[in-house]
């Protein structure tokens, strides 16, 4: 028998590492083939770019004149990161929200220790095969992030709420403390959501000593610090900011349709229904069957068994938030899912992987959700920023410093590919757009190339706000229902392409 090393890796931690690696490569592959699409992917990569290039992380910018504070800059700073380590692709743009997807399968493999013994990978098995989550993973948005630090606060609760000694209790509540800092920090106060559940829990099991149990100063100083250092930096810098945050992120979207996302009395059930039925696929029947066959004395044995409280409460509390708030997106629920993977997971007990053909159906479809992520390469979506650069990129040299959207939503995923600034104007005489610049004050600005692009049916108007300004321009080609005009300056050597097409259409 050859002697065994003093540092060979015990086998089941190298398992455990196998899991790992193959839950990441799940997560990433083919992450970087689709493109990046306006509005959201588009304003989170420029965002993400405009701190790399300025080298302020501090102040989310939409462009040099124009600050952007409708989120916390954690996603910001996690895009920007990742543009430094792996360069300015799609996959880089993706990988903080593909990283915390694979993360979050991994701490529900962790929590399924607790809640199904029997097998406690299921509720990995199940949220990484849930149709939602797979499909928000490869959008560049906050929510896959915020859904793993939710996650990872309701799974440091349960070690606290089982701890051993104080110390690991102490070490959990620490955790709690950190993974709410963190979630404060992608989303503001709905971050807190997942915490608030575990704090009914603990208070509807033991009253006010749950609630102590669940509390520590230290626990909370550093959720103060990881959550609160950047937001008391900007009060202190731009007080008007906290205002802002308070009144339009918050006061706003719980009780005003000031955002127009789905703010009828029917809202949350055209948006969490179908999003909450269709994501839950392919476990959708499992969930809908446990819950038909234990519909009777449901109240009994929540009351009976702690977990089902928690799990009540972890999934319950959030939903009747977002359903009163009146600002509704499908990616609000995202972070719900892990909680259906559990409830499922405790449904589904035991499954047999051992049997070829349910082996053969969970890779299947797996295999389905990962191509999901390249199908959308091959098809013509009207929000595909790669496309319009590429009609820009081939009737401009040098490409614009500048796109200027005139009345029209901007297209900031240009920035990704071009490199130019992205900006918003108004017409001259028309009431002013949030984060939007006059154009009679852009256009006597000397800031490089500068392409004006706007809708079609507006085109004659802007014209006629140029000429009336002695602005020159060249009409260029329309371009995926955008009419574009590149102004004319002495700081800008606009150059024909070989087929001649800057030589025409010169104004006035």
């Amino acid at each position: 028998m050859p002697p065994t090393s003093s540092l060979a890796i015990p086998a089941a931690t190298r398992r455990a590492w196998l899991l790992v690696v193959c839950v990441l490569l799940y997560a990433c592959v083919l992450q970087g083939m689709r493109p990046l699409y306006s509005p959201d992917e588009g304003r989170y990569t420029n965002v993400a770019l405009g701190m790399l290039d300025s080298g302020d992380w501090m102040r989310p910018m939409l462009h040099p004149e124009v600050e952007h504070w409708s989120k916390p800059p954690l996603t910001y700073w996690s895009i920007a990161t990742s543009f430094v380590v792996f360069g300015r692709s799609e996959f880089a743009a993706r990988l903080p929200g593909t990283l915390a997807f694979g993360c979050t399968i991994l701490l529900l493999g962790r929590l399924g220790r607790r809640f199904v013994p029997e097998q406690p990978w299921l509720p990995a098995l199940v949220y990484a095969s849930f149709v939602f989550p797979s499909l928000a993973a490869n959008l560049v948005t906050t929510d896959s992030l915020l859904a793993l630090w939710e996650t990872l606060q309701v799974v440091v609760f349960v070690e606290l709420w089982h701890a051993a000694t104080p110390q690991a209790a102490r070490r959990a509540r620490l955790l709690l403390g950190l993974a709410a800092g963190l979630a404060f920090m992608t989303k503001g106060p709905p971050g807190l959501l997942a915490l608030g559940a575990c704090l009914v829990f603990a208070f509807w099991s033991e009253r006010w000593r749950g609630l102590w149990r669940a509390f520590g100063w230290d626990a909370l100083l550093v959720f103060l610090v990881v959550g609160g250092t950047w937001y008391a930096v900007i009060a202190w810098r731009e007080p008007a900011v906290l205002r802002y945050f308070l009144v339009e992120e918050v006061v706003n979207r719980v009780a005003s349709d000031k955002m127009h996302r789905n703010a009828e009395w029917y809202g949350a059930l055209k948006v969490y229904l179908p999003t909450l039925l269709v994501g839950s696929l392919p476990w959708l029947p499992v969930l809908v069957g446990g819950a038909w066959k234990h519909r009777h004395g449901v109240l009994a044995r929540l009351r009976a068994d702690d977990q089902r409280k928690l799990l009540a409460c972890w999934l319950l509390l959030p939903l009747a938030v977002f359903v009163v708030a009146r600002s509704r997106l499908p990616l609000y629920v995202l972070p719900l899912f892990a909680p259906l993977a559990v409830l499922t997971a405790r449904m589904l007990v035991p499954l047999n992987l051992r049997s070829r053909g349910v082996l053969a159906l969970v890779c299947a479809w797996c295999a389905a959700l990962v191509l999901a992520r390249a199908v959308p390469a091959w098809l013509d979506v009207d929000g595909d920023d790669r496309r319009l650069a590429a009609e820009i990129r081939a009737q401009l040299a040098p490409v614009p410093d500048e796109v200027a959207f005139v009345d029209t939503a901007p297209r900031f995923g240009l920035r990704f590919y071009l490199g130019s600034k992205i900006e918003r104007l108004d017409l001259p005489g028309e009431s002013p757009t949030p984060q939007a610049e006059d154009l009679s004050t852009e256009v006597t600005e000397s800031e490089g190339c500068r392409l004006l692009v706007v809708r079609e049916e507006q085109r004659d108007a802007l014209e006629r706000a140029l000429l009336a300004h002695q602005i020159e321009w060249w009409r260029l080609r329309d371009a995926r229902g955008y009419a574009l005009l590149a102004e004319i300056a002495e700081d800008c050597a606009w150059k024909a392409q070989p087929d001649g097409r800057m030589t025409e259409n010169a104004h006035p």
